[in-house]
């Protein structure tokens, strides 16, 4: 990954953290990431862009420019050359857990769990926040489309319009791990090798006048890409138009407020021309609930493409994460830090996942809840600033998706969920936060 600027942060961090070096508090602390609470009306939320977050913490750089700024700013006028230095030769020397891409996750257990010296872990507060908020969001609603659509297709229409080219990739690929089959976006694409998928816009029937002539290129040149918009005013007279191709049309698109009837006319149509080889994809404001409702009521509709429902976690601010420190080495041994400013469960900690509750319980207790069958969910991703976990694909990240939510009791992965996943501590760190 190309290098990240250390100025990627909050301000007040990198005063905290020259505070720390100056003020000789070089010791490890623990941090965690987690979910304040889940967002409404969702039983659980998809943990995603763990994979970037690690990775942007390992490319995290100081260059001169950004070290002659910082220097600049008054804050820092009577601060001498040894914290800018450390700033200078900065790299993470620390260790981080967190789960798997694609892991269902709830409200206060750790995703990621850092220990680094004092002075480092303040700096990666935004980038965690905003890389594993925004990818989870989208993963959350793509796996919810997924589940609303019983078995059709879910695509991704919507990432192309994410702004920023790599916020809009980090949302592809959490949308690929909820479960959407394939993207509009090419780079995305062509870089996680998820399939692309697209139809032919209004331009080109504009550019060619004529819609006859239009299809007649496109079948000619490129025979396997007739995948087409019907015109919204009249849908079934465009069927008509392309009737001398139509051994070629694989897909047509029908975007209408009332799919439902719509998409029957589009079939029987489609049918009496002998197009029953033709798909029809359905689009426009759809949401879980719209697929849902179209599903239950049969709607001959084979692909969704969704845009704003599956991105709407970017647009709307993500997630509400917390990143607060749990532990912190005072001389040689790591003391839990408790308070309404420290990690919601103080200690280092653990999560167990069962066949129906998680548990919460301090990193010595591991071995206790093994024996009691619970599996951990905080793997080991960098070991003393070096990488020991290999990045996954998307496809494989995708698979433990699946089966992490199909895990669940069914009352929690509802789309409007009927009961509440059950997340509870070990008396042990009970006590220590009561």
């Amino acid at each position: 990954m190309p290098a990240l600027s250390g100025l990627q942060t909050d301000y007040f961090q990198l005063v905290q953290s020259a505070l720390y070096h100056a003020d000789g508090m070089w010791g490890d602390a623990t941090v965690d990431l987690y979910l304040r609470d889940l967002p409404p009306s969702r039983g659980y939320v998809v943990a995603a862009g763990v994979q970037e977050a690690v990775d942007a913490i390992l490319a995290l750089q100081f260059t001169d420019d950004d070290l002659d700024w910082m220097r600049s700013m008054p804050m820092y006028a009577g601060l001498g050359s040894t914290f800018f230095e450390s700033l200078r030769h900065f790299s993470f020397t620390g260790t981080i857990l967190a789960v798997e891409d694609g892991t269902a996750v709830f409200a206060r257990e750790p995703i990621v769990r850092i220990t680094a010296p004092l002075p480092q872990v303040g700096l990666f507060e935004m980038l965690l926040s905003q890389r594993i908020g925004a990818a989870s969001a989208v993963a959350t609603n793509a796996k919810r489309l997924v589940s609303a659509a019983g078995g059709r297709a879910i695509l991704d229409f919507g990432t192309r319009r994410v702004t920023g080219h790599e916020l809009s990739e980090l949302a592809a690929r959490a949308a690929h791990i909820g479960g959407a089959v394939g993207t509009t976006h090419a780079l995305a694409a062509r870089r996680l090798s998820i399939p692309a998928v697209g139809l032919i816009s209004d331009t080109m029937l504009a550019a060619y006048e004529d819609v006859g002539v239009a299809y007649d290129a496109l079948s000619s040149h490129f025979p396997d890409g007739c995948h087409l918009n019907l015109p919204t005013e009249a849908p079934l007279d465009g069927i008509d138009r392309f009737s001398h191709i139509q051994e070629h049309v694989k897909t047509v698109r029908i975007d209408a407020p009332d799919l439902l009837s719509l998409s029957r006319s589009v079939r029987a149509r489609l049918d009496q021309q002998g197009m029953h080889h033709t798909r029809i994809l359905g689009s426009g404001a759809l949401d879980e609930h719209r697929i849902q409702s179209l599903v239950t009521q049969q709607a001959p509709i084979d692909l969704f493409a969704v845009g704003h429902a599956l991105t709407d976690g970017i647009t709307s601010g993500g997630l509400d994460l917390c990143y607060r420190m749990s532990a912190l080495v005072r001389g040689t041994t790591p003391v839990p830090i408790r308070g309404h400013w420290s990690s919601h469960w103080p200690s280092v900690k653990q999560v167990f996942r069962f066949a129906d509750h998680d548990v919460v319980c301090g990193e010595v207790e591991a071995a206790e809840q093994e024996e009691r069958g619970g599996t951990a969910l905080l793997h080991p991703w960098v070991e003393r600033g070096r990488r020991v976990r290999e990045p996954s694909s998307v496809r494989e990240q995708q698979r433990h998706c699946a089966r992490s939510v199909a895990a669940l009791p069914r009352g929690v992965s509802l789309l409007r969920p009927t009961a509440a996943y059950s997340v509870h501590a070990s008396e042990t760190l009970q006590r220590m936060r009561d």
